[in-house]
C-alpha cells in the first residue's frame, strides 16, 4: 500500500537528481498519470523527464545499486553518496510498485515510477465538489513563452470545460485579441505570464485592455512573489493575480472569484428586496447566533425553522414535504452530527429536492481547505462568521430566485 511520506521522498530524490544533472538551459518535467483503478486502489504512474547528461548503457544495470555513481566529477560537487536511487528502489518495492529508467547520453533521462495507492473517502465523493458556475461557455487565451506551460494550461482548462487557445508571446497575444475583436469575437478570459521576453505580462495586459475595454477578464500568472507588481497590474487593468503552476482547483477558485464579482456587480439586490413566503432551515447550536439570524431573516420576510444540530436538521428536512424549505443555512461545528455530515446525508437522500436545495455553510473556518470540504460535502456556498448580512441575502437571492444554478 502506498505511503505519502515515502512516495514524496522517492519523487523529490529523482527530481533533485534531474535538476542536478541538467544544465541551466535544460528542462525537467513531472507528469502524473492514472493507469488502473478499482474501488479501493489505483495504480498511478509518475514520469520524470530531464534533458541532462544522460546515463550510459554500461552503467544502467548498476544504477540502483548502493554507492554507485557514474559522473564522479559532477557528484563530487554536490557531495552525493550514490545511495539515493538505491533507497528509492527499495521504497518503491515496499509499496508494491516498480521503478524503471530510459536514458540516452547527452540527450537526457526518463524515470518511471508505478505505485499502488489507496483511494480516500474524499476521492470517492469528489464528484460532489463542483462549482456552481458553468465554465462550458467560456473561451480563454493562454499567453506564455514556455510552450510546455501553454499546452498544459490548455489541457487543464479543458478539464473544467473551458475552450482555449495559446500563443507564446505578448505581441502575438495582442495581435490575436485585436484580430478577434475586429471580427466581433472575443475571449472571456486571458491568462498572461508575467515574466516574458520582449513584452512582459503587465504591458501585454495593458495593451489588451486598450482593445477590449472592461469586458474581458485578464489574469496574470506568475511563479514569483507578486506583491511587487500588484500596483502596476491593477493600473494595467488586471483583474486577478494567480500563482503558477496552475492546478484544476486553483483555476476553478480563480474563475469563481472573477465570475462571482461580475455576478454581484450585475445583480446587486437592494434593501427593499423581500423574501415573503420563503422558508429557511437554520442549523445552529449557539443560542445567540440563532436569535440574531432569526431576527435578520424575519426582517426580510423569511419564515425560520431551527435545528440545534446536524442530526436534527437531517430529521426536519427528510420529514418535510418536497419543496417545503427554500434553503438551508448550515453551521459546520455542531454536536451529534456536524454540518458536513448532515449535508452529505441530505444530498444522498432519495427525494427530488435533496440534490437541488441550496445549502449554505456558515462557519468560523474560512481557510481554503475548509471551503473545499464544504463543497465536497455538497454545499453550494461558504460564508465565514461573523456573517455579513448583505453577502448572505445576496447568496439567498441568487439561489432562490434562480440567478445562480447549482450545476
Amino acid at each position: 500500500m502506498g505511503d505519502a511520506m515515502n512516495l514524496q521522498q522517492v519523487i523529490i530524490n529523482i527530481l533533485s537528481n534531474a535538476v542536478k544533472f541538467t544544465p541551466h538551459h535544460g528542462n525537467v518535467s513531472l507528469r502524473v498519470c492514472p493507469m488502473r483503478k478499482d474501488k479501493s486502489n489505483a495504480i498511478i504512474q509518475f514520469i520524470i523527464n530531464d534533458t541532462g547528461c544522460g546515463i550510459s548503457e554500461t552503467f544502467m544495470p548498476k544504477l540502483f545499486e548502493p554507492f554507485s555513481q557514474e559522473h564522479l566529477e559532477t557528484t563530487a560537487m554536490y557531495s552525493g553518496t550514490g545511495l539515493g536511487l538505491a533507497i528509492c528502489k527499495n521504497l518503491v518495492d515496499m509499496m508494491d510498485g516498480h521503478i524503471d529508467v530510459r536514458s540516452i547520453v547527452g540527450v537526457g533521462s526518463e524515470f518511471t515510477v508505478d505505485v499502488k495507492l489507496g483511494i480516500t473517502e474524499e476521492s470517492r465523493t469528489s464528484y460532489l465538489n463542483k462549482s456552481h458556475f458553468n465554465f462550458a461557455q467560456l473561451k480563454a487565451l493562454v499567453v506564455d513563452d514556455d510552450v510546455a506551460v501553454c499546452e498544459h494550461a490548455v489541457i487543464t482548462l479543458k478539464e473544467i470545460g473551458v475552450t482555449s487557445e495559446w500563443v507564446d508571446s505578448g505581441k502575438k497575444a495582442v495581435d490575436r485579441v485585436r484580430y478577434k475583436w475586429e471580427k466581433k469575437q472575443y475571449y472571456d478570459l486571458v491568462l498572461v505570464d508575467w515574466k516574458m521576453p520582449g513584452m512582459d505580462g503587465i504591458e501585454t495586459a495593458l495593451q489588451i485592455r486598450k482593445i477590449v475595454g472592461p469586458e474581458v477578464t485578464i489574469i496574470i500568472m506568475t511563479a514569483y512573489d507578486w506583491s511587487s507588481i500588484e500596483h502596476d497590474a491593477k493600473l494595467a487593468g488586471v483583474n486577478l493575480l494567480m500563482s503558477k503552476p496552475m492546478f484544476t482547483s486553483s483555476l476553478i477558485s480563480a474563475f469563481e472569484k472573477v465570475l462571482a464579482h461580475q455576478d454581484e456587480a450585475a445583480t446587486q439586490i437592494t434593501e427593499e428586496v423581500r423574501f415573503d413566503g420563503k422558508r429557511v432551515l437554520l442549523a445552529e447550536d449557539h443560542a445567540l447566533n440563532v436569535e440574531v439570524a432569526t431576527r435578520l431573516f424575519n426582517q426580510r420576510g423569511f419564515m425560520v425553522e431551527h435545528a440545534e444540530n446536524g442530526l436534527r436538521a437531517l430529521e426536519l428536512f427528510t420529514g418535510s414535504a418536497i419543496g417545503y424549505y427554500d434553503a438551508i443555512l448550515m453551521d459546520i461545528r455542531m454536536p451529534q452530527m456536524d454540518g458536513l455530515q448532515a449535508t452529505y446525508n441530505i444530498r444522498h437522500w432519495s427525494r427530488p429536492d435533496a440534490k437541488t436545495i441550496p445549502i449554505i455553510a456558515m462557519t468560523a473556518n474560512a481557510f481554503e481547505e475548509d471551503i473545499e470540504k464544504s463543497k465536497a460535502a455538497g454545499m453550494n456556498a461558504h460564508l465565514a462568521k461573523p456573517i455579513d448580512p448583505k453577502a448572505l441575502f445576496q447568496r439567498l437571492y441568487d439561489f432562490i430566485y434562480g440567478q445562480k444554478e447549482d450545476n
